[in-house]
């Protein structure tokens, strides 16, 4: 199999516990994806079993999902300037019906079929499922969800905003956040950052799609507007040994970014961002969709 070689590289070193530099994760990652196979997965795989070159080889025979790769150079660009005025200022933008509500409502069913969970039945959004851990659920794989990935209004938004053509998707899980009541309550994060404070924070981009229509009581998408400006001087005037991620969530105020089915968010990773509770009467779905740059060395191995 293509680049099978550097897998199995990832494989020993994982396996092995040595630590992997930022530009070998890229690419291991990268090619990783390029199978249709996503990380989280292929961690699960490797700690559990332990496998030798062989099985890991099979493995990731048998889990691929290779799709072509479009080419969109000449599509024109989606987001106009007051959109990309926007972006400057607060860190984050919204594409409007990024995907069709048709598609959304195929999404929505795959991820409920996903967790034997219907729309019709309230308590069987509650079942408990191996692929759960809190709002994630770890669905990479389904037509619908490639299909999605493969949006070319998605792919020409992120490369207008990385500035180049030369991207890749990444292979990512979907959200579930039932309504909270009398036995349930909220299991997202509070304020967070996905991304090291070490500063500089690298300039890398995270976005979700909205699959169902969400008002702020639905588990609306928080952020902190804006915060890619401030966080650098934020952190150098934090006091001394203290936590940045405890006083995000007692300090910092995000705000709202509602949406219809089929909007997409993109924000700065420098925004801090949750996910808030829902108390609407039915569940919030998303699926997490982000590009990367092909030279992105932006992983570092120090953690803040």
């Amino acid at each position: 199999m293509k680049n099978i070689s550097v897998l199995d590289n990832f494989r020993e070193q994982i396996l092995a516990n040595i630590a992997i530099e930022p530009n070998d994760w890229n690419v291991f990652q990268k090619t990783l994806f390029e199978y249709g196979i996503g990380m989280e997965e292929t961690l699960q795989f490797l700690y559990g079993n332990q496998p030798n070159s062989t099985d890991f080889a099979e493995w990731i025979d048998k889990n691929k999902c290779i799709y072509q790769s479009l080419n969109i150079e000449d599509v024109p660009d989606v987001l106009t300037q007051d959109d990309l005025d926007f972006w400057n200022t607060n860190g984050y933008a919204v594409l409007k019906n990024a995907i069709s509500r048709e598609d959304c409502l195929a999404t929505q069913a795959a991820i409920l079929e996903f967790l034997e969970a219907s729309l019709e039945n309230p308590s069987s959004w509650y079942k408990s499922h191996e692929a759960k851990e809190g709002l994630m659920v770890l669905l990479t794989k389904h037509p619908t969800l490639e299909k999605n990935r493969a949006s070319i209004t998605i792919q020409k938004a992120y490369q207008q905003l990385y500035g180049t053509q030369e991207i890749y998707r990444v292979i990512d899980k979907v959200s579930f956040n039932p309504p909270e009541n009398n036995h349930f309550k909220f299991l997202g994060s509070s304020l967070h950052w996905d991304v090291s404070l070490n500063l500089p924070i690298p300039f890398q981009l995270q976005g979700l799609l909205y699959l169902t229509d969400v008002k702020e009581n639905s588990g609306a998408f928080h952020c902190v507007a804006g915060f890619h400006h401030q966080i650098e001087n934020w952190m150098q005037n934090l006091p001394q040994n203290a936590s940045p991620r405890e006083i995000a969530v007692q300090e910092l105020k995000p705000i709202p970014v509602l949406g219809n089915a089929g909007d997409f968010i993109i924000w700065h990773q420098a925004l801090p961002h949750c996910a808030t509770p829902n108390t609407s009467n039915l569940p919030r779905m998303v699926q997490y969709l982000t590009y990367l740059p092909i030279e992105n060395n932006n992983k570092t191995n120090v953690w803040i």
